[in-house]
């Protein structure tokens, strides 16, 4: 196993941790944003395939945010998902007001400048089985209109069996009570895209409820849980194909998966699995494992066709799928689940997620 630093901007400011094993899997990680940039493994006739989306280049991720921002990679917060409304947000006794970067007082992934956009610190903290990259990012109070001045530590490992692992550590330096729920927004097409869309791929849940949204703002969480059964969110049942459902969905809201699914009420003391996809086509199969008791299936419905990323690819409506495990989304304004996203002096944030790979036999 080796781990290797190495510029991922023009200037040098911004760099790019490789981290592989003797499998010759690899994955790149940038200190901007904390973020994913590629993962590359064999397939099942043993070709190596880059699996996420991406850009090969500091700047030419910069240059891409003018037409479209998917997230791709990134780590996200302070508060991953969508807070509403934002503009009255109880902290600490306090309304705080949070930016509103979607429409109808919709605070999405921690503000216009959240931990996406950050430049973390970083350290190689493992060199043998596993090899891991600390990256650590200090929000200062008042940051997006979050209170408090707060520490967020990402640990990216990857193990000789494929898997990248990824814990958070967040704590409150300052201040007398925060919010605080990131997430990791890493897209996956297991064929490299080959096949441009993840319709074919086929996906199995370990969650078989799922959180209802407000009738008149169908983002947003209520709060409340349904069961699975009998809905197109039914992958518990059996396993299917993204192509049974994926075009019915409603195309001036969802377009899509982009719901949230209940693994647990609470998190848990291990991580287990909670997700599986895999693709006929390449023999590639994702497990995700978590602690954490919501997971976002996001099928990239709103991609931008426009977006050109590493080797010439074409992105677009489909084009990869994002697995989201983090506390409930809008809890801070959902009584039984604030308590979840709540942190105070002393507290250590923790949250613990596996993204594995392996092949069909």
């Amino acid at each position: 196993m080796a781990i290797i630093k190495k510029p991922f901007s023009q200037d040098g400011s911004i760099d790019e941790y490789v981290l592989s094993n003797a499998n010759g899997t690899r994955l790149h990680v940038t200190n901007w944003g904390a973020r994913v940039t590629q993962f590359i493994t064999k397939d099942k006739n043993g070709v190596p395939r880059d699996i996420v989306p991406g850009f090969s280049t500091y700047e030419s991720w910069q240059e891409s945010l003018k037409t479209d921002d998917p997230y791709f990679g990134a780590t996200i917060g302070r508060v991953a998902g969508r807070i509403h409304p934002c503009d009255k947000v109880d902290v600490a006794g306090t309304a705080c007001v949070l930016p509103e970067n979607q429409p109808n007082k919709v605070c999405l992934h921690g503000g216009h400048l959240g931990f996406d956009k950050k430049i973390f610190s970083a350290q190689i903290v493992g060199e043998s089985n596993p090899v891991s990259v600390r990256m650590v990012c200090v929000s200062p109070d008042g940051d997006q209109g979050f209170p408090g001045k707060v520490e967020l530590a990402v640990t990216y490992s990857l193990t000789e069996d494929d898997a990248m692992h990824i814990e958070y550590a967040g704590k409150l330096l300052e201040g007398v009570e925060t919010i605080i729920n990131p997430t990791n927004h890493t897209y996956w097409n297991l064929t490299g895209f080959e096949e441009p869309t993840i319709h074919n791929h086929v996906c199995q849940l370990f969650a078989d409820r799922y959180m209802t949204t407000m009738s008149d703002h169908p983002m947003i969480p209520t709060g409340e849980l349904e069961p699975v059964t009998g809905t197109p969110l039914d992958f518990v049942t059996r396993p299917h194909k993204y192509s049974e459902h994926l075009d019915d969905f409603d195309k001036t809201t969802f377009r899509g998966y982009d719901h949230i699914f209940a693994a647990s009420d609470a998190p848990t003391d291990n991580v287990r699995q909670v997700a599986s996809v895999w693709s006929e086509t390449s023999g590639l199969r994702l497990t995700v494992l978590t602690d954490q008791p919501a997971l976002i299936m996001y099928t990239g419905n709103w991609i931008s066709d426009k977006l050109i990323g590493k080797n010439g690819i074409r992105y677009g409506n489909y084009a990869a799928v994002a697995f989201e495990p983090q506390r409930f989304p809008n809890a801070v304004n959902i009584p039984k689940f604030r308590s979840q996203v709540l942190l105070h002096p002393g507290d250590v944030f923790k949250q613990r997620t596996v993204y594995r790979i392996d092949r069909l036999v």
